[in-house]
């Protein structure tokens, strides 16, 4: 029988079969296999809150977290949000989380319907947390989220009691991954404002003042630097803002410690401010409390903001240690002062002022500020007998009391420094 012969590939030919080999085999492959489960559909349930917490100011609760930005499928949310606020007079503490296997472990048929209650849950409008009653909706965006729960008049007075906050953030649908942990605040009678607050510059600190209560009293100053026009009208961003010395922009003062308990004094020191700058003090009492063992505070209503320009308005130490003695200076007789420097940081420099004769009124000699602790009068006149006085000015023009008096008399030869 005869066979037709067939030529064989090329060498060519045959480099080219090899290369292509993984690829035919990779897609013989892939198109053998068995598609995957299919993904169920996103609800787009935003993200549980995890930083909620809570804060007793007079009749409110002020609540604070953070609104996500992604859902449970790590995408973004959609808007509008709503976070729903639920207050407890009971709370529980938070069950602990365990680390040890459950004796019979699920299989996967049934593992779906078998997950930890902490995990969220996808019918979430139904969920509730029992004692727990919806207090606050609000309207949200992500980022970082402010609201304050009004307290009815029977929290608001002794005896104090502890109270729980959740919220759970709804998506469009009304659906959500669930509420956050509890967030804990003390009930109870909030302490009185602060009535009169008032501060004055001082040389170098701030003296704060207010009505004293008479009683065993924590008062906390809040200092923040004002806002300039241009900073309230612009948007908020999060740049630095530029401050002397690295100033924060707000500081805490406490009257006192909290413990142990002291009476009101009615003012306190502030010897962190710079001089040319204004800040902003508000001020509340603080009424610490102990429920089940952990110490809670009860801040009273915020006061009335009182803005402190530390103006410059004290003058340098006195000169000291005044001496006037005859000189020469070429052939001119002249009377040389020397005194003391001052050690105020913000000297600018000194005025001498000079009398002729017993009486008659005093005469700036210099016309800008003498920079060093001397001075040569060259105008004095042979003969004649004159009285000094120095004053120290700083940098923003206060001019210190007149140092003591020195007396000295032209002499009518001049001394000259080459004489034996």
């Amino acid at each position: 029988m005869h066979v037709p012969s067939h030529p064989l590939p090329s060498g060519r030919g045959r480099r080219l079969l090899a290369a292509l080999a993984p690829s035919i085999l990779a897609a013989l492959l892939a198109s053998c296999a068995s598609p995957g489960p299919p993904k169920p559909p996103s609800l787009h349930l935003p993200e549980v809150v995890t930083d909620l917490s809570a804060q007793r100011v007079g009749q409110d609760v002020h609540l604070h977290w953070t609104s996500p930005s992604r859902t449970t499928d790590k995408s973004d949310v959609s808007s509008p949000m709503v976070a729903e606020v639920c207050r407890d007079p009971h709370p529980q503490p938070e069950p602990a989380k365990s680390t040890s296997k459950p004796a019979s472990s699920p299989s996967k048929s049934t593992s779906k319907t078998s997950k930890p209650t902490s995990k969220p849950i996808r019918s979430a409008p139904l969920q509730s947390i029992p004692g727990c009653d919806v207090v606050l909706h609000v309207t949200i965006k992500p980022g970082v989220t402010d609201a304050d729960d009004r307290l009815p008049p029977a929290l608001t007075a002794d005896p104090v009691a502890l109270l729980g906050y959740r919220v759970r953030i709804l998506n469009p649908q009304g659906r959500s991954a669930g509420f956050s942990q509890a967030a804990l605040a003390p009930a109870g009678a909030a302490p009185p404002p602060v009535a009169g607050l008032k501060a004055t510059p001082a040389r170098s600190e701030a003296v704060l003042e207010w009505q004293p209560l008479g009683s065993v009293s924590l008062v906390e100053l809040d200092r923040t630097l004002p806002e300039t026009p241009a900073e309230k009208a612009a948007p908020k961003k999060k740049a630095a803002l530029a401050l002397p010395d690295e100033q924060p922009t707000e500081v805490r003062l406490r009257s006192a410690k909290d413990e142990p308990p002291q009476n009101d004094p009615g003012g306190i020191l502030d010897h962190t401010v710079l001089r040319g700058q204004s800040y902003v003090y508000r001020a509340q009492r603080i009424r610490t409390v102990a429920i089940a063992g952990k110490k809670f505070e009860i801040r009273g209503a915020v006061s009335s903001p009182f803005t402190l320009v530390m103006t410059d308005s004290f003058a340098p130490a006195t000169p000291t240690g005044l001496a006037a003695i005859p000189g020469v200076e070429g052939n001119v007789a002249t009377i040389d002062l020397s005194w003391r420097p001052n050690v105020e940081v913000d000297v600018a420099g000194y005025n001498i002022y000079r009398r002729e004769g017993p009486s008659g009124s005093f005469k700036r000699l210099n016309p800008a500020p003498v920079t060093g602790p001397a001075f040569s009068d060259t105008t004095a006149l042979t003969g004649n007998t004159y009285t000094y006085r120095v004053t120290a000015l700083d940098t923003t023009g206060n001019e210190s009391p007149p140092s003591n008096e020195v007396i000295q008399t032209v002499t009518t030869t001049p001394l000259s420094h080459d004489a034996p």
